[in-house]
């Protein structure tokens, strides 16, 4: 038997010896089977994301497979620690370089022709580059799924901090993209990643404004700025998720990861953080006269839901 992290592998499953007490751990709830002979501890399965609990589920294909997998899509995008909005944790996307084995379970495999420049190793794992892990989940996921994808990979290479926006590693990611985009011609989702390439923003810092701003852009209201600098009383800097300086307003998106994302609180507490922006949002609009807006998941059930809550305060005639 041997232990990698959370994950137990074992080679034997005749029931017998160990393999038998694994058996009995999984029955016993000691132990969740992600698949034949690789199990992992149920306490970090319960803790962990849903991209955690992805890479899970390709280190455990990857232990099993004879040759080692190339892991594309979605798979790849949680090697990335990029967000996947609304994507189930119960499959993988394996990267299939002609007619062979079909998708089964937990793998579904993909035909591609991959480039050596296209694979590299991330988190232990062989998976596609950040440029072609973008084109193919452009392509092969939801609109919504390949645009928070796409906001977070330029963000990842773009975002300095504190309103500074790199916009020439953004503009050389999305190039990089685009060309492959070109090249496929009129396969299928070259449309809807073309979109995706165009549109994307890396000033997005959460999944659910990428779906706000998806969403604004289907109810043809104003574009909004994103991260728009404001200079408070006392030399500070105020960055809102969204602004329309038109209509005199300005948004914030209130996702969970404001609150319990160690790397966003900084190690302060729920009522910290809570208290900070209301007096952020009291500084913005005291400098320059916009109404706040702000809204959570609970305005996102629906695209009416959204569209009734916009117009409400102003933001969508």
């Amino acid at each position: 038997m041997r232990f990698d992290g959370p994950l137990v592998r074992t080679a034997d499953l005749s029931g017998t010896g160990s393999d038998g007490g694994l058996r009995a751990e999984v029955r016993g709830g000691a132990l969740v089977r992600l698949r034949s002979g690789a199990y992992v501890n149920p306490g970090a399965w319960d803790a962990s994301t849903s991209e955690q609990r992805i890479l899970l589920r390709a280190h455990a294909v990857a232990a099993r497979a004879v040759h080692p997998p190339v892991f594309m899509g979605t798979t790849a995008a949680a090697a990335w620690r990029l967000p996947l909005l609304r994507v189930g944790d119960d499959r993988v996307e394996v990267a299939q370089p002609g007619v062979g084995h079909r998708s089964r379970g937990d793998v579904v495999r993909r035909v591609v022709t991959l480039g050596d420049d296209d694979i590299v190793e991330r988190e232990g794992l062989r998976v596609t580059s950040l440029a072609r892990t973008l084109f193919d989940v452009a392509r092969t996921a939801s609109v919504e799924t390949a645009l928070a994808a796409f906001d977070g990979g330029l963000r990842a290479v773009a975002w300095r901090g504190h309103g500074r926006y790199d916009e020439e590693s953004a503009a050389a990611l999305r190039k990089r993209v685009q060309e492959m985009a070109d090249a496929a011609g009129s396969a299928r989702g070259i449309r809807q990643a073309r979109f995706v390439i165009a549109f994307a923003d890396g000033r997005a810092q959460l999944p659910g404004e990428s779906l706000s701003r998806l969403w604004m852009h289907r109810l043809h209201a104003d574009a909004p700025v994103l991260q728009a600098e404001v200079r408070l009383r006392g030399g500070r800097r105020a960055y809102p998720d969204f602004a329309w300086p038109r209509r005199r307003r300005f948004g914030e998106f209130d996702g969970d990861g404001k609150y319990v994302d160690p790397a966003m609180t900084a190690g302060r507490s729920i009522r910290e953080t809570l208290r900070e922006q209301r007096a952020r949002e009291s500084a913005v609009t005291e400098a320059t006269g916009w109404l706040p807006v702000r809204w959570g998941w609970e305005r996102l059930t629906s695209l009416s839901t959204f569209a009734a809550f916009l117009r409400s305060h102003g933001v969508l005639d």
